[in-house]
């Protein structure tokens, strides 16, 4: 599997390859490093990668990912194809901005109807005791906000839409 992400505005390219049961050959530009995953909750994993073990924390949201090595913050940031290519390759769309943990809405900070540029902060969900800005992944509209101050929402739920 290919995956790029972008870690202080450069693209990173690498390679998945499994190899057996929670072991990845991961290929980093021309660099190989043999990684084995253990799962330690939904969110922190052990990662030993070519023997050198490394304890992993994962917060989502919806236009990136904070990422915690060994004490050590990284923010990684999540692109649309709209955004990697580029605006004259196309036409935004509407987005749909579902959550990827369950938790509690603790504040609106938008209304339906109000204008939203790419990365201003729609709501705040509480999940496990921290409270995360979530954010428009586009400039638009937003023409749909289903839960409200107050409501608890499960992994997918619908938050929020942009036209």
């Amino acid at each position: 599997m290919n995956v790029s992400f972008w870690l202080k505005n450069k693209e990173f390219r690498m390679n998945l390859t499994k190899t057996k049961t929670n072991d990845i050959l991961v290929t980093l530009d021309k660099n190989k490093y043999r990684v084995s995953v253990e799962f330690l909750s939904t969110d922190e994993i052990l990662l030993n990668i070519d023997g050198k073990v490394h304890n992993v924390i994962v917060n989502a949201n919806t236009i990136s990912y904070t990422v915690y090595v060994n004490g050590r913050c990284f923010q990684i940031e999540k692109k649309s194809a709209l955004q990697i290519l580029g605006p004259k390759t196309g036409k935004q769309r509407k987005a749909n901005v579902n959550t990827s943990m369950p938790g509690r809405i603790v504040k609106v900070l938008m209304n339906e109807g109000d204008e939203v540029e790419e990365g201003q902060a729609v709501l705040i969900l509480e999940a496990m005791k921290m409270q995360n800005e979530i954010k428009s992944p586009q400039r638009g509209r937003i023409s749909k906000i289903c839960p409200k101050a107050g409501d608890s929402v499960e992994t997918g739920a619908l938050l929020f839409t942009i036209d």
